[in-house]
């Protein structure tokens, strides 16, 4: 396969560490992904969601060195990551060459106390604001990103209804990518899941490379993305 013909606004079914050695260094504008957390969901591709510390640290930094790797010069990457099992994403993200900047939170106002949180009830998800090198200020959209919360339901109709354990809301995914992107910009998501990434880049007229492990969440991620025929704005 060759970057970027075989590869924009396409999602990619296999390992991303194996797929993305065959990305171009300094080529991608964006980062946004939701790796496994690590906290034993039941996933589709049948990956280990319980990896002892070590390992999951280990695990984090196989692809993170190529996310810094990809990413361009002074861009900014947004890795998603659990209360839990952080300081070893952030550990491996900083190890792999990233320069940490921020925590940006995804407040969820309707989370369900049953689903969230071990001894406190969490409302608040943490992801990583990540750069590779010196960031440059002047790609953030200040009109749309100038504050760390993101505040957006979990759940919403717009979702769907489809078997995915860790979905998120295209709101909120739109939000982050035109806060760090402009129009026609690149976007990858290496754990594509159930294809927010590449549906959020689709309605705002944003490339995407969409990289995810298993068939099934591949097969709905596409059908989803089918349903949106032209960008909503820009």
């Amino acid at each position: 396969m060759k970057f970027p013909e075989d590869f924009v606004n396409k999602i990619i079914c296999g390992d991303c560490v194996k797929i993305m050695e065959s990305i171009d260094d300094n080529s991608i504008d964006f980062i946004l992904t939701d790796p496994p957390f690590n906290v034993g969901l039941k996933y589709k591709s049948g990956i280990n969601d319980q990896l002892p510390p070590e390992e999951y640290y280990e695990w984090c930094k196989k692809w993170g060195v190529h996310l810094h790797r990809i990413l361009k010069p002074r861009h900014y990457a947004v890795v998603e990551s659990s209360d839990l099992h952080l300081i070893f994403v952030q550990k491996a993200m900083m190890d792999s060459g990233f320069a940490f900047h921020h925590y940006l939170k995804w407040y969820k106002p309707y989370c369900q106390k049953a689903f969230s949180g071990t001894v406190l009830f969490e409302r608040v998800e943490l992801m990583l604001l990540l750069s590779k090198g010196k960031p440059d200020v002047s790609l953030i959209n200040r009109k749309v990103m100038y504050q760390d919360i993101l505040q957006y339901p979990n759940r919403t109709p717009l979702m769907g209804d489809f078997n995915h354990p860790a979905a998120r809301p295209i709101e909120l995914y739109k939000h982050i990518i035109l806060g760090f992107t402009k129009p026609g910009d690149i976007v990858l998501d290496c754990f594509l899941g159930s294809g927010a990434t590449a549906i959020a880049c689709k309605e705002t007229g944003r490339k995407f490379v969409g990289i995810e492990l298993s068939e099934e969440y591949c097969k709905i991620a596409q059908q989803r993305l089918e349903g949106i025929s032209e960008p909503l704005f820009l």
